[in-house]
């Protein structure tokens, strides 16, 4: 097989949006975010992984992005993957005040064209043309090694439950509650893959980790950064004279990154995320330090459409009651009572000021408005009754990696793991993001607080009926397999 890849640095200037719900403008620049982007083929395949540091893989983005990568590479989009860690000190790439900048599915699946991006969401897209177009030319021939760590310091399972069974989002605050070693259950595998050529040298690495890189995010005062995972990757490449590092997230919709998330000064927020930074990138160094050689050098690539049902729409009374209690929510946040921290499953940290809490709920009335007129309007057969979504599923060599288009929550990359045929497996979220969001296994459906019922940010979505996101692992696993066999009857 052969690999080349190049790494770029989008560095904006302070005044952008943001990752707030409040489109509050970025307050700082801490260094660059980056992306890299990877060429991979063999006399069969032919295949493009964007990784980045900077939020590529929303459905309305990455599809121009991967339209234009593709067109360069000569080869078709569905080929090109757009993995994002999702770090949550990144800029918004379209401005967030277009009508298809809303959570959710859009319409017809539409997509923005190049006038609706910002300028950061422009200069993205003209440097990941740019550097794929070198890619060709730098192909190398290169023999695929894996090894895998394990690094604890770093996240924590966020969701928990009180006593009276009803879930919660575990925020910082109430995770030092629990002990400031808190993990809870996580997954703790930072495996890395080596692109290797003849010379016995690395041509480029990917990684990957899972976990929410927030610790330096703070929601009412953006700063661009780019946390841990950039940080790590910085390090491995460092440990190798430079070369190109991609990092792919994992199934991390219900574990988080331990942080201050605005409870401490900016400078010591950062000085968290680059200290769990160099913690993965040392165990991405130790782990390279004994790499395996995959017996088998080939490479593939399979897309597959997954249905993830719903479970219809909730009855009248109720969505009558959540109604209610949400307007009287927001009208206390309107009059700043501070006494407005729980809210229909969701919870808010206490530094939270009372008009961001606000802004948290108002899609969540919305929503029910919109449920609502289902029944208002004697439609309900004509509600939505599942999505669906498409999966990535590539071989290299040994390795198995599963790219899942949303959040997907931990026990999802686990079932895969636990399941699959092959010697190293790594299962990803936030891949080309079909813009479902968070889908939580079977274990975790059902539940209120706000990852497990994140559905209710759109105007698309329905409660997900089981298995939920189980079919997403067992539909993966089926894939790799069938491409197992293959690669035996290949080889």
């Amino acid at each position: 097989m052969r690999v080349s890849a190049e790494t770029f640095s989008i560095v904006p200037k302070a005044g952008g949006v943001g990752q707030s719900a409040t489109a509050a403008p970025v307050e700082r620049v801490c260094g660059g975010l980056q992306t890299t982007v990877t060429l991979l083929e063999d006399d069969r395949s032919r295949f493009c992984i964007i990784s980045s540091h900077a939020v590529t893989h929303f459905y309305r983005f990455c599809n121009v992005l991967r339209s234009a990568v593709g067109r360069v590479l000569e080869i078709d989009p569905s080929h090109v993957l757009c993995f994002s860690s999702h770090n949550h000190c990144a800029f918004h790439a379209f401005n967030p005040s277009h009508p298809l900048a809303e959570y959710g599915r859009p319409k017809n699946h539409a997509v923005l064209a190049m006038e609706d991006l910002t300028a950061e969401g422009r200069m993205m897209l003209e440097s990941a043309c740019q550097s794929a177009a070198k890619l060709p030319k730098k192909l190398q021939e290169a023999e695929i090694q894996w090894a895998l760590g394990h690094e604890r310091r770093i996240s924590y399972n966020r969701k928990g439950y009180r006593v009276d069974g009803s879930s919660y989002m575990i925020r910082e605050e109430d995770r030092l509650r629990l002990g400031t070693d808190f993990n809870g259950d996580i997954d703790d595998e930072a495996p890395v893959i080596a692109f290797v050529s003849t010379d016995g040298k690395p041509i480029c690495f990917l990684t990957c980790f899972t976990g929410h890189p927030a610790t330096a995010y703070h929601p009412e005062h953006p700063v661009l950064f780019g946390e841990y995972p950039q940080i790590a990757c910085e390090d491995l490449s460092a440990a190798h004279g430079g070369v190109p590092v991609g990092f792919l997230q994992g199934c991390g919709g219900d574990v988080n990154a331990k942080g201050v998330q605005g409870h401490k000064p900016i400078e010591q927020s950062l000085a968290d995320a680059t200290r769990y930074g160099h913690y993965l990138g040392e165990t991405y160094r130790n782990a390279a330090r004994s790499l395996m050689r995959c017996r088998t050098q080939d490479l593939g690539l399979l897309l597959q459409s997954v249905r993830l049902p719903f479970a219809g729409v909730p009855p009248l009374a109720e969505l009558d009651a959540q109604i209610a209690d949400l307007r009287q929510f927001i009208d206390r946040c309107g009059n700043g009572d501070s006494d407005t921290q729980v809210c229909q499953g969701l919870n808010f940290p206490s530094n939270m000021t009372p008009r961001y809490r606000a802004a948290l709920v108002e899609p969540l009335l919305k929503w029910a408005r919109w449920a609502r007129s289902f029944h208002e309007r004697n439609r309900l057969d004509e509600a939505p009754t599942g999505v669906e979504v498409q999966i990535a599923v590539l071989r290299l060599g040994e390795v198995g990696i599963v790219g899942l288009p949303c959040e997907p929550f931990d026990a999802i990359g686990r079932r895969i793991k636990r399941n699959s045929p092959c010697a190293l497996t790594l299962a990803c979220g936030y891949m080309n993001d079909d813009d479902v969001f968070y889908v939580p296994d079977s274990g975790n459906n059902g539940d209120r607080e706000y990852q497990s019922a994140f559905y209710r940010y759109t105007t698309s979505l329905l409660p997900y009926a089981q298995p939920a996101g189980d079919a997403l692992a067992d539909r993966g696993v089926e894939i790799l397999r069938k491409m197992a066999t293959l690669s035996s009857a290949v080889t």
